[in-house]
């Protein structure tokens, strides 16, 4: 399994992907007051607005822990990996541009430093992953 993934490193970054996204997935999807209290939405519909991003995030975990277990014959993740920075650099800039007061926030309060931060944490491993393979 670590020779398929090529290599330690590769494989803890894998691993920490995984893990990382199966947290947020799984807060975002069943955990009503994470989007409230964690993000900073005191709308109620905000958590609603979080579990279709849960359930995408769940799928792409279950992607990536098939192609590590080697499940349905695939063993390439980096099309998952691909996708899942997409995702990442596009919501580190959506916060920065908030941070930033590029844009305006859903209730005119000033943005978190911090929720620029996290989308940064998988960019940068993936980051890792990309580059010792």
């Amino acid at each position: 399994m670590i020779e398929t993934a090529g290599g330690m490193i590769p494989f803890l970054c894998h691993v920490f992907l995984i893990l990382f996204g199966g947290f947020f997935g799984l807060n975002f999807a069943f955990n009503k007051g994470f989007v409230q209290k964690s993000i900073g939405y005191e709308n109620i519909q905000a958590t609603y607005m979080g579990r279709p991003l849960g359930f995408l995030m769940m799928g792409l975990v279950l992607m990536a822990a098939a192609a590590l277990f080697q499940g349905g014959g695939g063993t390439s993740a980096n099309e998952v990996f691909g996708a899942l920075f997409i995702f990442t650099v596009l919501a580190f800039l959506y916060n920065l541009s908030l941070t930033m007061n590029i844009l305006p926030t859903h209730d005119g309060n000033p943005h978190e430093i911090k929720n620029v931060i996290r989308p940064l944490i998988p960019m940068i491993v993936i980051l890792i992953r990309y580059f010792t393979l």
